[in-house]
């Protein structure tokens, strides 16, 4: 399921806040914004900051900009461990290969995020960089929608192949049949090809535990 998130973020920085808020839309993060970390609501466990600020954060757990590459990054992560916690067993991407493509990024059975792309090297390199932040996990699969037009998936499947390779993980063609309906509502704003990767990953992720 897609849960609601709600992290904090002490900052006196307002760009890098709207750049923290624009990417948390995306994830459907609640970011409450504060300059001063006693001001943070009691429910929020996971805190974003600037190391540089040399703010005092006396709670939760604390990721520092500087320790990641792009605040998407920094948010995913946040997002993550507000969900999940430090630690996880899978990671998923399921893409479905249709007219439009479609992925949906699953971390031990929670939605993170769905997209859709307009070409493939955008999609491989996001998947990529998704099972790379994600070593740490037990298992990693990618799991690729059988789509009638098998030269898309052969030419997918390719760049995969090319780009996982030594990352270890595992590569999954399964047929996409009825991915265009299924056991949950389209959440708002998800196309098409987004829902259909993500029922995708839905039908085929319990066979994987």
């Amino acid at each position: 399921m897609r849960n609601q998130a709600r992290v904090g973020l002490v900052t006196l920085d307002l760009r890098f806040t709207f750049m923290v808020k624009k990417a948390a839309q995306e994830y459907h993060i609640t970011v409450v914004h504060v300059v001063d970390s006693k001001e943070l609501p009691l429910d929020i466990e996971v805190v974003i900051a600037k190391r540089s600020e040399g703010l005092v954060i006396d709670r939760g757990t604390i990721l520092y900009m500087e320790d990641f590459s792009s605040v998407e990054e920094l948010v995913e992560r946040a997002l993550e461990i507000a969900l999940i916690g430090l630690k996880y067993k899978m990671a998923v991407a399921a893409i479905d290969p249709g007219k439009n493509l479609g992925a949906a990024y699953l971390l031990d059975n929670v939605i993170l995020k769905t997209r859709k792309y307009g070409l493939v090297d955008d999609l491989v390199e996001d998947v990529e960089k998704f099972m790379r932040r994600h070593e740490e996990a037990e298992r990693r699969y990618v799991i690729v929608g059988a789509a009638s037009d098998f030269e898309i998936v052969k030419n997918i499947l390719r760049k995969l192949e090319s780009k996982l390779r030594g990352h270890e993980t595992t590569i999954i063609v399964c047929d996409e049949s009825f991915t265009s309906r299924g056991m949950i509502p389209k959440f708002k704003g998800m196309s098409k090809d987004e829902y259909s990767a993500l029922i995708l990953s839905l039908k085929n992720i319990l066979r994987l535990e």
